[in-house]
């Protein structure tokens, strides 16, 4: 039981870290990363926040607060060649953020930086041992596997196959071990994300009780209230059931309601403007509008899109030419309507009817087509 008492420890102590009025990372970077430019990237109160700066005289410097510790990105430009074409394979770090200080030390790579100073970090770690490594390492670990293997290896399907197997299993064991972790460390601010993830691997039915045995206050953080209604939707959010109110606003700002729709059939519709399924599915999307709007059909469309992706968003409507009504709070996966309905995939859609009852969920293709004509006459 030493290592269990070593992590609470860390996290109690870690409670003080919100006294702190915001966060500073003070680092160093070897001569070969001198004029390299740095990103960061971490949530608030629901949105994204993005930062960067340069390293000058081997040093660099952020600040900022945020709301509760959430898993932040670091990114390190050192070849000059933006953010967009580095932040997903470059050299890039994954770690959590809180109101504390931190003490970077970049040697070899931003991958393998030095941090000190923090026991948030230091929990983090910990926890990140005890489940068998970050998401996104393994994610990394297993795109290196698949590239390493020839385009032109006789096996090549066989290997692929092989490598599959190998990390499906290595994520099992990962999720066996943070339903664990959960059970053991009730007062964790990292039992919330760990049962999270095993939600989205296994469901929210397997997690629903350790959640429910989780510390209060962790139940009623941001994380802890988005997981609390994915487990609500998964029971409640149902063909048959009627299809809670919400207020979004739309391109202009104006607040528009879900009940507005009442008495019509509505279409809900969860997207994104990166979402390239939701893109594709557009045209199929707007037949299906032009067809039956004239028998009654309305669609709400509501973004997951974040604050940083506005134009993005705004641009897509134009781009696809989407003539329905479309809104968002440009929270990203925490849009309050997507935490609402569970929403953990796009596209995503409720068909409601007149009454406000979901009568159909996930039309795509030629099946939304035939759903549609069932029910609008």
């Amino acid at each position: 039981m030493k290592f269990i008492y070593i992590i609470l420890a860390s996290i109690l102590f870690n409670v003080s870290v919100f006294g702190q009025n915001g966060f500073v990372i003070q680092g160093k970077a070897a001569k070969q990363f001198e004029g390299s430019k740095l990103y960061l990237d971490y949530q608030r109160d629901g949105y994204s926040f993005s930062d960067s700066t340069v390293i000058k005289q081997g040093k660099f410097t952020f600040k900022g607060e945020v709301d509760e510790p959430n898993y932040a990105r670091m990114i390190l430009d050192s070849q000059g060649l933006g953010k967009l074409r580095t932040q997903n394979t470059g050299d890039r770090l994954y770690f959590y953020i809180g109101n504390e200080n931190y003490n970077f030390n970049i040697t070899e790579s931003l991958k393998k930086v030095a941090i000190t100073k923090s026991p948030l970090h230091e929990s983090f770690v910990q926890y990140i041992n005890f489940i068998g490594g970050d998401f996104m390492d393994i994610i990394d670990q297993g795109n290196a596997a698949f590239s390493a293997v020839p385009e032109d290896a006789v096996d090549k399907n066989e290997q692929y196959a092989a490598i599959k197997q190998k990390f499906d299993e290595k994520f099992d064991k990962r999720n066996d071990q943070q339903l664990l972790f959960a059970k053991q460390n009730p007062n964790s601010i990292f039992a919330v994300d760990a049962l999270t993830e095993v939600a989205n691997k296994r469901g929210t039915k397997i997690i629903e009780t350790i959640f429910l045995d989780l510390n209060k206050s962790l139940q009623n953080s941001s994380r802890g209230k988005e997981l609390a209604a994915r487990i609500y939707a998964d029971k409640n959010i149902v063909i048959g059931s009627m299809a809670p109110n919400f207020a979004q606003p739309d391109q202009q700002g104006k607040m528009v309601q879900l009940s507005d729709f009442k008495g019509k059939f509505v279409l809900l519709d969860f997207w994104a403007s990166w979402c390239s399924p939701c893109r594709a599915e557009n045209p199929n999307l707007k037949k299906a509008y032009i067809n039956f709007k004239p028998k009654g059909l309305e669609v709400f469309a509501i973004s997951i899109d974040d604050n940083n992706g506005r134009e993005a968003w705004l641009q897509a409507i134009k781009d696809d030419d989407l003539p329905w009504i479309h809104a968002a709070d440009l929270k990203g996966w925490r849009n309050d309507a997507a935490v609402l309905y569970g929403v953990r995939g796009v596209p995503q859609n409720y068909l409601i009817d007149p009454t406000g009852k979901i009568v159909a969920i996930n039309l795509k293709q030629e099946n939304l087509h035939k759903v549609l004509a069932e029910y609008i006459k």
